[in-house]
């Protein structure tokens, strides 16, 4: 007992002791001063973050952004658990497109005060840009249990869903939300859609006929109800339903368009024409959609199969009506014209053609070529010349606008085009021997007949049996009374291909009878004159007859030749 009671003494002894060695070293006025100097430094340290944070906000204003960062992370240095920096810091690594930088601090931000709904959204979607949808479901989710009146976190997380593949979720997230707030066109028809994707036809277009319940006059459900119906195979629901809807949309022309459609698949061509016709004469239908709609039926025209050709004009006269500046609108009326014969309005439309676009070369063919059919040679050689100006590399354009020259006679002007033009042909016989075949003609009658059997010869290397040539070189040779072996050869080459030709007839006749074969040029030029009669062919015979010494039958046609030039004087 003695030896306890003195253990204690010596514990108390030590313990005052230790008590006054430290009531010494601390005196009781100096331990009062250390908590105010701790207080004093707290309101230092939130004076410095206050004075960082706003700092770093203003650097951000001024997007300043390493700046503003450098001051958020002194914000973090002096306080790590205030989630504001972080937060902030997250946003503007997203506006850089830094997202692993933004995920990092977002995460923090969002550990750090979870309650934060603001900062568990930027989260979220930080996941959701990651492809973390998992976790950004999770989140929404929790936010939804936070705030089961917040729209906007369902439709998140159905957007979650929908990305993530699991479109059965996103379904009952709308879902959730409608039980909420009730029937919502947006929920509806995003539901529509989705179901669309799963190939679910029949639930697609439930969750649009609910819709109608409540929104009876929606034009845009009802389109996208008809729509679900043809995916599902359900036309005469379909049909039904654009019935109903061009109803309450009288001058909708899509929906005529598609009605349209329908019964040509069912073979009710009266109202596939009605309705297309409705459509065509709608300024809101663009143009573009309704050549889309007139191609696939002009192709038969194209073809020379004109059974629907009334149709498809009236089509296209309704197109250049509503659409007046667009240029393959009218250039499609344009060849509808060229086809029916109208050639003069024809003409004029690929002139409208050309004005509207100059590019559209072959607008400018069309055009030239029945300008040269009407003999309008002015206007063949003024739009000749600025199709030139335009397309100089065009053989075409210098073959016709060398022809306006020709047909007027300006013999000499026209060579210069042909030989231009002709250097640019490419793979196109036919052409090259017709301008070598001109040119041939023009030197001809500039009596350069060195460069007219040079031009003929050349049109003869292209097309060997291009008649007119072999019948005009020929014709001249036997005028000029040179190389008629060679004219003879050719000529006999045109009357084998064409026997009863009169004018091959009489150009081997007289090539026969400047050779001296009378008889034989007799013969040949009774022919001729058996199948027509002409000025020259009774000069022809007569001439012949002399040579043979008939002068009184010779006498007999040299007068039918001159009856025959008054009767056509009269005419």
């Amino acid at each position: 007992m003695k030896k306890y009671f003195l253990i204690i003494l010596s514990i108390f002894y030590v313990f005052t002791n230790v008590n006054a060695q430290k009531n010494s070293f601390y005196p009781v006025g100096t331990q009062n001063k250390n908590k105010n100097k701790q207080k004093e430094e707290n309101s230092k340290d939130d004076y410095q973050y206050k004075s960082y944070y706003f700092t770093a906000i203003k650097q951000k204003s001024l997007e300043n952004f390493e700046e503003a960062i450098k001051y958020f992370q002194k914000c973090i240095g002096l306080n790590k658990e205030q989630a504001a920096p972080y937060y902030e810091i997250s946003k503007i690594y997203l506006l850089n497109n830094e997202l692993k930088e933004s995920y990092i601090y977002s995460k923090q931000a969002y550990q750090l005060e979870k309650s934060n709904k603001w900062y568990s959204q930027f989260y979220a979607e930080i996941l959701f840009n990651m492809q973390d949808y998992l976790e950004s479901a999770k989140i929404y989710k929790s936010l939804i249990k936070q705030d089961k009146e917040n729209e906007d976190y369902y439709l998140e997380l159905a957007r979650v869903y929908l990305y993530d593949n699991n479109l059965r979720l996103a379904i009952k997230t709308y879902d959730d939300l409608e039980n909420r707030k009730g029937l919502n066109h947006y929920t509806s028809t995003q539901k529509h859609k989705v179901y669309l994707e799963l190939k679910d036809f029949n639930k697609a277009a439930a969750e649009l006929e609910k819709l109608l319940v409540e929104f009876p006059y929606d034009t845009e459900i009802y389109e996208m109800l008809s729509d679900c119906y043809i995916l599902s195979g359900n036309f005469d629901k379909a049909l039904e339903v654009l019935i109903t809807l061009s109803e309450l949309k009288p001058n909708s022309p899509s929906i005529h368009l598609s009605l349209s459609d329908f019964y040509f698949q069912q073979g009710n061509f009266e109202k596939y024409l009605k309705e297309l016709l409705i459509a065509f004469s709608s300024e809101k239908l663009d143009a573009q959609l309704k050549i889309k709609k007139i191609v696939p039926l002009l192709t038969p025209l194209y073809e020379n199969n004109l059974e629907n050709f009334d149709f498809v004009f009236e089509l296209s006269k309704t197109i250049v009506e509503t659409h007046p500046f667009d240029a393959m609108s009218n250039y499609i009326y344009a060849d509808l014209l060229r086809i029916d014969q109208q050639t003069e309005l024809s003409a004029s439309y690929y002139k409208k053609v050309v004005e509207i676009d100059p590019n559209e070369i072959g607008a400018w063919e069309e055009m030239l070529f029945l300008e040269l059919r009407l003999n309008r040679l002015d206007s063949l050689y003024i739009d000749s010349e600025q199709a030139i100006e335009l397309f100089p590399t065009n053989p075409v354009f210098y073959y016709l606008n060398g022809l306006s020259l020709y047909y007027k006679k300006n013999y000499e002007e026209t060579i210069e085009p042909m030989e231009i033009g002709v250097n640019f042909v490419v793979s196109n016989p036919k052409l090259s021997s017709e301008m070598y075949s001109i040119l041939g003609n023009s030197y001809n009658e500039l009596e350069d007949f060195k460069n007219s059997d040079i031009s003929y010869e050349k049109a003869l290397e292209y097309i060997p049996n291009n008649v007119q040539v072999l019948n005009n070189y020929a014709y001249y040779l036997s005028l000029r009374d040179e190389k008629l072996e060679r004219a003879e050869e050719m000529s006999k080459r045109t009357i084998e291909m064409f026997p009863e030709e009169a004018n091959y007839l009489d150009t081997y006749a007289w090539i026969l009878y400047k050779m001296k074969k009378y008889e034989q040029a007799k013969s040949w030029m009774q022919k001729a004159l058996d199948i027509s009669e002409s000025e020259t062919f009774y000069s022809h015979m007569a001439e012949i007859l002399k040579e043979l010494g008939n002068n009184q039958e010779s006498e007999f046609y040299l007068e039918k030749g001159k009856l025959l030039k008054e009767s056509l004087k009269n005419e």
